[in-house]
């Protein structure tokens, strides 16, 4: 005779609760630890002319290797990412 008992979870998660009045509540939160952000926009205004600087300096390099005829094509990879797109729905 195969009998099937219920698993014991009663309990189990009463130990993770705080008790009554032990729990942290909002006010108990240290009031010194701040963070400043007034200078968020500068920093990313400074990321993105960094970015834009170096997109600007690649595109430029490129258009050089492009205008000598030293820019070849790697056409396996071409070929892979074209499939890879294809498949992905772009």
């Amino acid at each position: 005779m195969n009998t099937v008992s219920k698993p014991q979870t009663d309990g189990v998660f009463e130990s993770l609760r705080p008790a009554a009045g032990q729990g942290r509540s909002p006010q108990a939160a240290p009031t010194s630890d701040r963070v400043d952000i007034g200078n968020r926009h500068d920093l990313v205004s400074q990321a993105q002319n960094a970015t834009a600087a170096d997109r600007a300096a690649h595109i430029e390099q490129l258009r050089a290797l492009v205008q000598s005829g030293g820019y070849q094509v790697d056409a396996e990879a071409l070929s892979r990412t074209i499939i890879s797109a294809a498949l992905g729905g772009f």
